[in-house]
């Protein structure tokens, strides 16, 4: 199981290394999504090839709900990944993270898992 309760170091996977991956690079990843916190079935994270999906700035990127996170993977063009196990991590919002969440048109927005604010809530 990943650790995901420390900040992320090390090799991680950015947005934008999975968004220019070529298609044959992509269909040799293994994609996957991991429950996060203690409130299963809430939060999501993903995973590629064992490293963390992270923004930019190393933050791991959070999804608020299923559906957010299946969302982000449509919009990335990915069709093939499975369910991880979930990542230990105790807290969501906790400032290591940056967490989405879907909008009422079914984007996908920042949110504020911390003061619950998330459109979805």
């Amino acid at each position: 199981m990943m650790d995901a309760v420390m900040p992320i170091q090390g090799k991680v996977a950015t947005w934008l290394e999975l968004a220019v991956a070529p298609d044959w690079r992509r269909e040799r990843c293994k994609i996957q999504v991991h429950a996060v916190g203690p409130r299963d079935g809430t939060c999501y994270a993903i995973s590629m090839d064992g490293r963390w999906l992270c923004v930019g700035s190393g933050e791991l990127t959070v999804f608020h709900g299923l559906s957010a996170a299946l969302h982000f993977l449509k919009l990335m063009r990915i069709e093939d990944f499975e369910p991880g196990e979930p990542t230990g991590m105790p807290v969501v919002g906790t400032g290591n993270h940056y967490c989405m969440c879907a909008d009422e048109d079914q984007g996908l927005i920042p949110c504020n898992c911390t003061n619950r604010r998330c459109a979805t809530h």
